[in-house]
């Protein structure tokens, strides 16, 4: 479990998170919505912060299109904390990099540079970074954010097969691949709750500050 209790983060005068206390359980797949400067990714490095750095993986916003690397050595760089930097990666990290790989469809991209792949590739393949390294849990910050519909629909997919507990911050309304949602604005918890009853009207109109049509 994850566990945070009345954190508050301030940047300047500026409550970043204002008191927020949240759990989330082994396996949820958490959405953290709410306009800009709600203060999503701020709760994400909180979290981040409230478990030990060997059972977390990280999945950026933006990841490099340019990195002078193949994508098997860009998986690799998820058992990064195994590697002995005199030795070459084992049979046990070679097979965990597979495992990974061929977990999010992206075997065949192995030989491929990682500026030759597509967006939607990187973010696979991210995803079997994560998941080389044996974390437990997965944050990932507005992970869709440079994706069209098909990938994020591909991706979303991808996510739900995930064994481990998610927590992605999105700006839009989450897909019914995710079990749970917490309502974020102005640095608090509007509504937390299965996707239905804590995306309401009413919880959307007091977040956003808009209105909805069904």
């Amino acid at each position: 479990m994850i566990s945070l209790e009345s954190r508050t983060v301030r940047f300047g005068g500026i409550a970043a998170l204002d008191g927020v206390s949240l759990s989330i359980g082994e396996g949820e797949r958490v959405a953290v919505v709410g306009p800009n400067g709600a203060g999503k990714t701020t709760l994400l490095r909180e979290l981040a912060k409230a478990v030990p750095s060997s059972r977390v993986a990280v999945l950026p916003q933006d990841i490099p299109p340019d990195l002078p690397l193949e994508a098997r050595e860009y998986v690799m760089l998820g058992r990064t904390r195994f590697l002995s930097p005199w030795k070459r990666p084992s049979l046990e990290d070679e097979a965990a990099v597979t495992r990974a790989m061929e977990s999010v469809g992206a075997l065949d991209l192995a030989g491929r540079r990682m500026d030759e792949v597509s967006g939607g590739e990187r973010q696979r393949l991210a995803l079997a970074m994560a998941l080389a390294s044996g974390a437990e849990v997965l944050l990932m910050d507005e992970p869709v954010s440079h994706l069209d519909l098909r990938r994020k629909s591909e991706f979303y997919a991808l996510v739900e097969r995930l064994p481990i507990t998610t927590v992605a911050s999105l700006h839009e309304l989450p897909p019914p691949v995710f079990t749970r949602a917490v309502l974020m604005s102005e640095g608090r918890i509007v509504a937390d709750g299965p996707l239905g009853s804590a995306l309401s009207e009413a919880n959307i109109r007091a977040a956003y500050g808009i209105g909805v049509r069904s």
